[in-house]
């Protein structure tokens, strides 16, 4: 999945959560169940298989990690537990940070300590190709959608 869902999304859950500590938690959690969907991703839109990342890809990656934290700036920036969102934004995205980001990456992977989870992250992947990306795009449209009407949302309108 791209980041921006997953970032949003994050943010999104820790304004329904109320515990901080248990928005970061579910907000890590949902990025599994996010990664279940079929999606694309930057590595299914520019990658090229069973190779490192492309100029395309990382280019691609590093704008929508870009637009995924600059909207969750914006639009926690005047709500009262900013940082539980904040912080929840950033645990929907750090696996994959850690999982997919050279040149920690590759420790990441094959390290005994994380080489389970990093298996089990790609193991649950619902990748699809360039060619359904209109598919890979709009299972991620109803994610974003929802996470920016949310964020959007006054507190006590969504206790």
């Amino acid at each position: 999945m791209l980041a921006a869902p997953h970032i949003l999304a994050g943010a999104a859950l820790a304004k329904v959560v109320r515990r901080p500590w248990l928005a970061v938690a579910v907000a890590f959690g949902s990025h599994f169940l996010l990664d279940i969907v079929p999606h694309i991703d930057s590595h299914g839109l520019f990658g090229v298989r069973r190779g490192g990342p492309t100029r395309g890809e990382a280019l691609s990656a590093l704008v929508d990690v870009a637009i995924g934290t600059a909207l969750v700036l914006a639009m926690v920036s005047k709500q009262p537990r900013r940082r539980a969102m904040i912080a929840a934004a950033f645990a929907a995205i750090v696996l994959d940070l850690v999982d997919n980001v050279p040149p920690w990456g590759p420790y990441f992977q094959a390290w005994g300590g994380t080489a389970w989870l990093s298996a089990f992250h790609h193991g649950i992947q619902h990748n699809l190709t360039r060619a359904q990306w209109p598919l890979g795009i709009a299972t991620q449209l109803p994610v974003i959608v929802l996470a920016v009407w949310l964020l959007s949302k006054r507190e006590e309108d969504v206790r």
